[in-house]
């Protein structure tokens, strides 16, 4: 039903399942890293766009994303406290964002995230 109102709603969620299906945890953190930041970037353009609609769906896979590395924090280890506290104020730009977003700051966002998913991959190929 899905496929046939939102052909490219489709394709997004059967390849989203896909790259679950047999990840490793490290794979599942880059695969989470990877979607919140695309989806910041389509917060940018619903943004920008003037599309509300856009803009809650992109808000909402933004802090499901975050809930899922949030859940996967080791809290005994040494940044464990560091990653809750930076998801925390991630999650609390993007859920002030709800009626306008501080672009400025989700931008920033983006970058830090970047940085971030750049220094784990290259840790994950050492």
């Amino acid at each position: 039903m899905l496929s046939r109102s939102k052909p490219n709603e489709a394709y997004r969620q059967a390849s989203f399942d896909a790259r679950l299906l047999g990840s490793s945890t490290e794979d599942l953190v880059i695969f989470c890293l990877e979607d919140f930041i695309e989806n910041l970037g389509r917060l940018e353009m619903a943004d920008s766009r003037f599309d509300a609609a856009g803009r809650s769906q992109a808000i909402t896979r933004c802090v499901t994303a975050l809930t899922a590395l949030e859940l996967g924090i080791d809290r005994t280890a040494e940044l464990g406290t560091s990653l809750a506290h930076l998801y925390g104020s991630a999650k609390g730009v993007l859920l002030n964002s709800i009626r306008q977003t501080d672009v400025p700051a989700v931008t920033a966002i983006k970058d830090d995230f970047n940085e971030i998913a750049a220094a784990f991959r290259g840790a994950m190929h050492r």
